[in-house]
């Protein structure tokens, strides 16, 4: 049974943010980290919880993209949900709020 993947807002203006610091200097790029970055996050439809849990924030989950982007996202397994919460450059100084 899928769970049905949910992009919260904070994580679109995120992935917005990302997308337009790449497009800067490469628009082909921005458009394919955006499209790999979309569709990792749409699997976590098939077997959510696949991705490690975060210890300093409970019911959190991360996985990575290309080396740098951090997706944390949170499974509701009653409403067989995937709410993906935030999407974060790993070369930031600092880690978001989730």
């Amino acid at each position: 049974m899928d769970f049905k993947v949910i992009f919260k807002d904070t994580f679109l203006a995120d992935l917005e943010e990302i997308l337009r610091s790449v497009a800067v200097h490469n628009s082909e790029a921005a458009l394919k980290l955006g499209r790999l970055i979309i569709q990792t996050a749409e699997s976590l439809s098939f077997f959510p919880e696949r991705h490690p849990r975060l210890r300093q924030r409970p019911g959190v989950r991360r996985f990575i993209v290309k080396k740098y982007f951090k997706v944390y996202y949170r499974v509701q397994l009653g409403s067989r949900t995937v709410e993906v919460l935030r999407c974060w450059d790993g070369r930031r100084e600092s880690d978001p709020h989730v």
